[in-house]
């Protein structure tokens, strides 16, 4: 998935300047975000774009991505124009941690740099894009208390470990976990991704999935193919 370009089945995602590209397990959170009856989503780190659009095209809310990577932006905001939705779609380029709005979301998803105990690159733009050395998880809450409704929910894409460490911050300012989907890359394997889900209510249910992306190593299972049919143009 590393071409200058990747096409969706509605839109399409340039991503010759970004920093990182569309990948497997992006697409597979945007697809399982539970959208609902939702307004006003915020999208943390948008990069390409790539879940602004993925919501935009199950839903009627209107989208506002933050970029903190210029170049990245100016994918995003070109795929933005591009798509069939680009009235409900808002580019903010700049640093989450500085930005403020009078409008509260009731949905926020971020898929937010995670590696925060690895060797990093010696490239600085994937550094920012990949560590947590940028956003911390600490970060993340703060940001998502201040910018949240009061019956908002909150979607994000993590590795097991520092989703534990996010959940511990969320849990501590009043946040509850509604919400796990665990990625396998094959059924033998161990948690390769979780995509986690907090509401600022008390809800009673809590729903846990799981999803494995291969069969015998290089055949999609009918459960991806089934969760990603509607975007994927050859599923």
């Amino acid at each position: 998935m590393a071409n200058s370009f990747f096409q969706f089945k509605q839109f399409t995602i340039h991503q010759s300047e970004a920093a990182l590209k569309v990948c497997t397990e992006s697409c597979i959170f945007g697809a399982s975000i539970p959208v609902g009856d939702v307004h006003h989503i915020l999208d943390i780190g948008t990069g390409t774009g790539l879940l602004s659009l993925m919501l935009a095209q199950r839903s009627q809310a209107s989208i506002e991505a933050i970029e903190l990577d210029e170049a990245s932006a100016r994918d995003a905001k070109k795929n933005f124009i591009e798509s069939p939705w680009k009235n409900r779609l808002v580019l903010h380029l700049g640093d989450v941690k500085k930005f403020s709005s009078a409008k509260k979301f009731d949905l926020i998803i971020s898929n937010p740099p995670f590696f925060i105990h690895q060797f990093k690159s010696p490239n600085t733009r994937t550094n920012t894009a990949l560590h947590g050395s940028e956003l911390k998880p600490q970060d993340l809450c703060t940001i998502v208390n201040q910018l949240s409704t009061e019956d908002a929910r909150f979607f994000v894409l993590l590795p097991e470990q520092e989703m534990i460490l996010l959940r511990h911050a969320l849990e501590a300012t009043g946040w509850h976990s509604v919400y796990e989907l665990n990625i396998y890359q094959e059924a033998h394997k161990t948690i390769f991704r979780q995509v986690g889900g907090f509401s600022k209510k008390n809800e009673m249910t809590f729903v846990r999935k799981q999803l494995i992306i291969y069969k015998n190593g290089k055949t999609y299972t009918e459960e991806f193919i089934d969760l990603l049919k509607d975007y994927y143009l050859y599923l």
